[in-house]
């Protein structure tokens, strides 16, 4: 059976990263980098009081989380990598050379 998906707003993905910052903040975090029990289900009811009737579920909050660490995963790859660097004024990657990102692409 698939799970009920939710397809995530901008709005909607800034106001959770938010949420977990605030979780995180107050110790929410375990030491193996996971958030502690209950968390989930502070996310989920803190997202549908934000956004009523969006209907959030603990399982897309998990999903998020799990999507979102992923994206970072790969970023960081990226950036660890010699020919790639960060810009902090725009908050991107940058590659100087074309041939380095359609290597690194394939």
């Amino acid at each position: 059976r698939q799970m009920d998906r939710h397809v995530w707003t901008d709005e909607e993905t800034e106001t959770f990263v938010g949420f977990m910052e605030e979780l995180v903040s107050k110790g929410r975090m375990a030491d193996a980098g996971q958030f502690k029990p209950g968390s989930f289900e502070k996310l989920d009811a803190k997202m549908n009081e934000r956004f009523s009737g969006s209907g959030f579920q603990i399982s897309h909050c998990k999903n998020k989380v799990k999507r979102l660490k992923e994206k970072y995963q790969f970023a960081a790859d990226i950036v660890a990598c010699n020919s790639f660097g960060w810009d902090d004024m725009k908050q991107c990657m940058v590659v100087d050379n074309e041939e380095i990102l359609a290597a690194y692409m394939k």
